[in-house]
This record gives structure tokens, sequence and C-alpha cells, in this order.
């Protein structure tokens, strides 16, 4: 009987300590992301109220985001562009040819290429590029008490820094993912049409008229939200910097992981918007 007690303590133990540990993990899980919505909330209400809308001085530093994030990375969006052009969409034309009607290619190409992989691989560009780079600038500036000297000025941080950043980045991600889509969806219908037949240049027409309301909706909404949520993620882990400069790739690596886990989470919800 005494061994069966043991045995049946240890287990309960492993139990409570699983759901210990689960609880744990979910609780710092939920009290994380309701930090940044608060964080973000935050720094924009204090932008616009410090923010006049036809002040053009007060856009300078969203202006400069935007150009180092949208304007810069066009080269790299018009080479992955091409290459999901044809990797993709001309792929995607030449099976569903051979199954459907020109509705059905239409379709598949407005849910997978347009509302797919368009935004998430521009995502995965404006994480690598630009989330990384604001945690290391922003982690180096409160590194070396350069956030400290800003407020000890009166300058309002959330103003100066984060704000712009964050809407510099939703911007940027709607742009960039705008001109990848065209991209990918004209090189692949042009190849189509030179390669499979020349019926398939009558899609550049269809897809043209092929967004309606509320996809054109679900695209916009999509991609200013993975634009905002990597920029506020990557402000959040930048200003978490303390101590020590090791803090600084640490706080980039969970940044772009956690970048990358809220954006799967967004767009699987988005995606029972679509269907």
């Amino acid at each position: 009987m005494s061994a069966n007690n043991n045995v049946a303590s240890i287990a309960t133990s492993m139990v409570f300590n699983l759901t210990g540990w689960t609880g744990r993990r979910l609780s710092r899980s939920l009290l994380y992301i309701i930090n940044l919505m608060t964080f973000s909330i935050q720094a924009l209400r204090e932008w616009l109220s410090n923010n006049r809308i036809f002040d053009s001085k007060s856009y300078i530093t969203v202006v400069q985001q935007i150009i180092f994030t949208g304007v810069d990375a066009l080269p790299t969006i018009i080479l992955l562009g091409l290459a999901t052009g044809f990797v993709f969409t001309y792929r995607l034309i030449a099976v569903i040819s051979s199954l459907g009607a020109a509705e059905d290619i239409v379709n598949l190409l407005v849910t997978v290429i347009c509302l797919g992989i368009a935004p998430f691989l521009s995502a995965i560009i404006l994480i690598s590029r630009t989330g990384s780079a604001i945690v290391v600038d922003i982690g180096n500036m409160k590194l070396h008490g350069e956030i400290t000297g800003l407020e000890m000025l009166g300058i309002n941080i959330n103003d100066y820094l984060i704000a712009p950043r964050i809407i510099g980045c939703a911007i940027s991600q709607l742009v960039i993912t705008v001109f990848f889509t065209i991209i990918a969806m004209v090189i692949g219908i042009v190849l189509s049409g030179l390669l499979l037949s020349t019926s398939y240049f009558d899609l550049l027409i269809t897809m043209s008229t092929a967004f309606t309301p509320h996809l054109l909706l679900v695209f916009i909404t999509k991609n200013l939200l993975f634009g905002f949520i990597i920029a506020t993620t990557a402000c959040y882990n930048g200003l978490s910097v303390f101590g020590s400069a090791t803090e600084i790739p640490q706080r980039t690596t969970r940044a772009i992981v956690d970048s990358l886990v809220f954006i799967f989470i967004i767009d699987g919800l988005l995606a029972l918007a679509v269907f």
C-alpha cells in the first residue's frame, strides 16, 4: 500500500507541476500581450495629442521610417515578387487551368497569392530588416543613456521614437505588399500567356475587378496589423534592454520570434473572415 501511495503522490505532483507550468506560461503570455497593447496605444495617443494633422514638420520621422522600411526594401520586394510570380502564380495557373474554369483560377490566385503569400513574405522581410534594426537602434540608445538624456531634455519618447516607427512600419507593410502582389500576379499571368495560352492575358483584366470591398478590407487590415505588431514588438523589446550589451541580441531574437508568432495568429484569425 505504501508503494502505491508513493506512486500516486508522485503522479499527482507531476500533474500539478505540469498544470502549474502551463498556467504560468499562459499568464505571462497574456500579460505580455496586454503590455504590448497598452504600450502601443499609449504611444499613438501621445503622438496624436502632440501633432496637428496639417503640420508637415510633425511627420518628418514618420516619412524617414517609411523611406527606410518601404522604399529601401523595394529592390528585395521586386526580386522576391518576380520569383513568386514564376514559382507560385505561373504554376498555379498551369495546374488549375486543367481542372477548373477561369473563375476558379482567379479565386485561387486572390486567396493564395494576394491574401496569403504576399502579405506573409512581405512581413518576413519587414521583420528581418526593420524589426531587428529597431530593436538594435533603440536598445543601444537605452544602453548608452540616450533615452534618459532625451527625457531629461523634455522630449516625449513615445512621440519622438515609438509612434513614428509604428505608423511608418504599418504604412510600409501595406505599400510593399501592394507592390509585391502586383509584380507576382503580373509576372505569373504574363508567363502563362506567353508559354501556355494567350487567353490567360485576359486574367490581367479579370484580376483587376476580382477584389470585392470585403476582400479589400481584409487585405488592408491584415497588412496594417502586420506592420503595427512588428514595430510594436520591436520597440517594446528595444526599450526592455537595461544593463548589458548581451541583452540586445537576446531581445532582437525574442522580437523576431514573437512577431512571427503574432503574424501566424493574426493570419489565421483573418483567414476566417475570408471563407
